[in-house]
């Protein structure tokens, strides 16, 4: 199933959280369904609700998706070019994760001593 409120992004609930990692990763598209809700929900349990987290799982599934597909040119004609899709989402996978390490989500620990 696939859905997408633009209406509800909240990170409180489970559909606002649903909708945030959908908007993150750019599948607000009707037409063109990159992952379903059952993916982003698995990826919301995997991270423990962290929208950052799950939209950079859900981008790297993507990766491995497009990662599967060879560039198509046809006589230049017509093209099809899974590798920079593939590019596109790896580079939005490490700004995610990036944002969620700034969003203070990893606790560092740190200790001195003489």
């Amino acid at each position: 199933m696939w859905t997408y409120d633009p209406t509800d992004l909240d990170t409180t609930t489970a559909s606002g959280r649903l909708n945030v990692v959908r908007l993150l990763v750019g599948d607000t598209d009707t037409l063109d369904q990159q992952v379903q809700n059952e993916e982003i929900n698995f990826a919301l349990l995997t991270e423990a609700d962290d929208v950052y987290g799950s939209a950079s799982w859900v981008a790297r599934t993507l990766v491995a998706k497009y990662s599967r597909y060879v560039d198509i040119d046809l006589d230049g004609q017509l093209a099809e070019s899974y590798s920079q899709l593939k590019e596109h989402y790896t580079a939005l996978a490490e700004k995610l994760e990036a944002q969620k390490k700034s969003d203070g989500v990893y606790l560092g620990i740190s200790a001195g001593g003489i």
